[in-house]
């Protein structure tokens, strides 16, 4: 996803470029051409908006599930059941390690965010010197917008409903593991 949003980027930036270095068309259609494509920059940019955002709630679920193993841990260590703590600890490892990796991928996605608003900056007022409106239309936005945010929705349902799933197999597999051992 990451580099299909930043692809689209560039191919919006270069044929901004192009359209504004007059290399194909009349002046009109090389604004409406360079109006389309800081629309497209646009949207490029919301996209990477909802992929920071999907990236940081990632991190806060695994953080989330660090500390669920954690406290799993510590009721282990006080009823003395080694083999639950040392799978506990396991898990833990784990989702802290997924964690920073996504709060780096966060501070990545801000820094390529920020690069990507310079960018679109540069479009605007180069659209504004030429007396245009960087806008063609809003509405088209607007949906693009609603459905992001639906599929995001969902996304975030989907990943809360895998969550609960793998805590449920958890829970099983320490049960199990309980049952083992005053057998």
């Amino acid at each position: 996803m990451f580099d299909d949003w930043k692809q689209a980027w560039r191919e919006a930036v270069d044929n901004f470029r192009r359209e504004l270095a007059g290399e194909e068309g009349t002046a009109d259609s090389r604004t409406r051409a360079m109006q389309r494509e800081f629309s497209a920059a646009e949207n490029a940019l919301d996209k990477l908006d909802g992929e920071i955002r999907r990236a940081r709630r990632e991190a806060a679920d695994e953080r989330e599930n660090e500390q669920v193993c954690r406290r799993r841990e510590a009721m282990a260590k006080k009823i003395d059941d080694e083999e639950t703590v040392r799978i506990a600890v396991e898990f833990a490892v784990r989702h802290a390690e997924r964690a920073v990796i996504l709060e780096r991928k966060v501070e990545v996605l801000i820094e390529e965010r920020s690069l990507a608003e310079r960018d679109l900056g540069a479009m605007r007022q180069t659209l504004e010197e030429r007396g245009v409106n960087a806008r063609l239309n809003a509405e088209p936005d607007r949906e693009i917008r609603e459905i992001f945010e639906k599929r995001e929705h969902e996304n975030r349902d989907f990943s809360r409903l895998e969550r609960e799933e793998r805590e449920r197999a958890a829970e099983q597999r320490l049960d199990e593991l309980k049952r083992k051992m005053r057998s």
